[in-house]
């Protein structure tokens, strides 16, 4: 009788004896060839990214190596989401750990179902012929479809600007996955990318003459360059009251404390203040009077469809009450550009590691 052998699953061996084998089987992949990992801070919601494979060249500048919170590569990962820094090891998704014992499961089989029909010819050629008694073994192998882990990746897909790994996140993350540096900045660059392209769209609408539809498109684009850049402020608001006053999280984070401050200039620096930053320092007096002004004509966008009241008159020289408010390109590209550098100035706070004072 031969011995059992696991050709399958040895294929896989990377130490250990034959019958205590040390293995590493892959993990299951997403369509653009990225493997989850799940955060191990329970506050880091959604926890949940994905990493892709390494660049296979590296060339890091200077400039670029000093904003690394580590070298890339494995070893350790780095959150995303809240810049919590540990073993590879702590990411490993759970379903992850299960889809590869079931692999391994499913490799068993069939090595033992290969063996028994390798017993079987052997029993066969020895018993199945000639004597007064002939006995002959039969096996029907019974192949199981090879088990499937179906993992989908998130909407937002990057390649980290330091060094070049590629990550997937839903919608916004503070940090890289592998050299941990702050990449909140190429965020929003991404969502000023996207509403380039809601203008490009708006102005073809346009010109074919759909000029409602085209509004509408038009100021969906606006519209989103605040959402995006409340978003961001909330979220880098957040983790540097985290990091840097964590016996004052619940006073200055929680819900009641921010509400919708981050939709007000005045109110949003206010609430930086207290941390004793001002991410709004990097623009002058008329580019924040243009940001105030564009966050007003959001909320007449969004509330009002696009209707002027008194509240939004009295910010603007150029609408009466009733009228429609105006919307053309290349004012909502300069609105995002404002808010970019205000999100810029916020990368510099997350990098510097500044020190946070008392108000």
């Amino acid at each position: 009788m031969k011995d059992l052998r696991l050709r399958n699953l040895e294929k896989y061996r990377t130490g250990g004896t034959q019958d205590r084998m040390e293995l590493s089987l892959p993990r299951p992949m997403s369509p653009s060839g990225k493997v989850y990992h799940y955060s191990p801070k329970e506050d880091a919601a959604p926890r949940l990214f994905l990493v892709g494979e390494a660049p296979e060249e590296r060339t890091i500048s200077d400039v670029n190596r000093s904003r690394m919170r580590r070298e890339p590569g494995p070893g350790q990962t780095v959150c995303p989401y809240s810049g919590h820094m540990a073993d590879d090891e702590e990411f490993t998704h759970a379903d992850d750990i299960a889809a590869v014992k079931k692999h391994a499961l499913w490799l068993v089989e069939n090595d033992v179902s290969d063996w028994l029909g390798e017993y079987a010819k052997d029993f066969n050629r020895k018993f199945g012929k000639g004597g007064l008694i002939s006995m002959k073994m039969e096996h029907k192998p019974r192949r199981r479809v090879e088990p499937l882990a179906i993992r989908e990746d998130l909407l937002r897909s990057l390649d980290c600007g330091v060094c070049g790994r590629s990550y997937g996140v839903y919608a916004l993350a503070l940090f890289c996955p592998d050299c941990g540096a702050p990449n909140v900045a190429m965020h929003f660059r991404r969502e000023v990318e996207i509403v380039g392209e809601q203008i490009a769209l708006a102005d073809d609408l346009d010109e074919q003459g759909r000029s409602e539809i085209a509004y509408r498109v038009m100021g969906n684009a606006h519209e989103d360059v605040l959402t995006a850049f409340e978003a961001t402020l909330k979220t880098v608001h957040a983790y540097l009251v985290r990091t840097h006053l964590p016996e004052r999280v619940e006073k200055l984070i929680g819900k009641k404390a921010i509400g919708n401050a981050f939709q007000n200039v005045d109110r949003g620096r206010g609430v930086f203040a207290k941390i004793g930053i001002d991410p709004f320092d990097g623009l002058n007096d008329l580019e924040i009077e243009n940001l105030r002004l564009n966050i007003q004509k959001r909320h007449v966008l969004g509330h009002n469809l696009g209707v002027a009241d008194e509240h939004y008159a009295s910010f603007s020289e150029d609408h009466e009450p009733g009228e429609t408010v105006t919307l053309i390109g290349e004012d909502v590209k300069r609105f995002a550009d404002y808010c970019l550098r205000v999100v810029e100035r916020l990368e510099e706070y997350l990098l510097s590691n500044v020190t946070l004072s008392e108000p």
